[in-house]
């Protein structure tokens, strides 16, 4: 059978921070043939403690997506991400609006940014009481459940991975100990936060233990542009959006 031609499905962009090297692997296991995908980075230079400067590299990432949208180069795009949560929530819900104008400003017009993707993935699944498995220092994780409150989602308790360095080298095994902490009585959802972290592998483990479903930024931003296009979770490979799929309305 002939190889569908490359994009036949649609083309995909995403803006990633510059030093993320999670994102494109995740995405690469829950793309199915005949989606593409293109990728610009973001400017800066990541230390190998990545909390070092990180709040300054949030303000020039939501300054710059404009000209992050702009490095597509005009290429026709069916739908465009922001790979980026911790900058999400530094701009909040207020300044939500700006930066998908930003991301317009390339001439997608199909945008979403990963917070956006949660919110719009929690609101399908119906649940509103999250506990949220984080990443970040401790005034990130102010933000994050600051922006979760305002979007009117309860968070029921923000759990950090422990002895985070570099948030690209975070092991499936610290996203699962983390959760492991879980009290299942007061959450209705679990979110791994953080699309440098690899979370597909973690969600296939915790979806065989957990009675919650489990969700994560890379795998919202995953479902949301992939329905962009009209595609289901149940027509890729991924066993993480298997997983997630019996939560969602028929």
């Amino acid at each position: 059978m002939a190889r569908p031609d490359y994009g036949s499905r649609g083309r995909i962009g995403l803006i990633v921070p510059p030093a993320n090297t999670t994102i494109e692997p995740e995405f690469a296991e829950m793309l199915p043939a005949g989606v593409s995908l293109h990728v610009a980075r973001l400017p800066g230079r990541v230390s190998k403690q990545t909390s070092t400067g990180l709040r300054e590299r949030f303000i020039g990432y939501n300054e710059n997506l404009g000209a992050a949208a702009d490095a597509f180069g005009g290429a026709k795009l069916s739908a465009l991400g922001l790979g980026v949560t911790g900058s999400c929530y530094l701009a909040g819900l207020r300044d939500e609006e700006r930066l998908l104008s930003a991301m317009r400003s390339g001439g997608a017009e199909q945008v979403v940014t990963a917070a956006g993707a949660l919110r719009s993935l929690i609101e399908t699944i119906g649940r509103r009481r999250i506990t949220i498995i984080v990443p970040y220092p401790d005034w990130l994780t102010e933000m994050a459940v600051a922006y979760w409150h305002a979007a009117g989602v309860a968070v029921a308790a923000a759990i950090p991975i422990a002895g985070v360095e570099s948030i690209y080298e975070v092991r499936t095994e610290a996203v699962v100990r983390a959760a492991e902490k879980i009290q299942e009585k007061d959450a209705e959802l679990v979110v791994l936060s953080g699309t440098g972290v690899a979370t597909l592998p973690a969600i296939e483990q915790l979806a065989r233990v957990l009675p919650i479903p489990v969700i994560s930024s890379n795998l919202a931003l995953g479902w949301w542009l992939l329905k962009a296009l009209g595609i289901k979770p149940h027509e890729t490979d991924c066993r993480a959006f298997h997983d997630v799929s019996r939560w969602l309305p028929a």
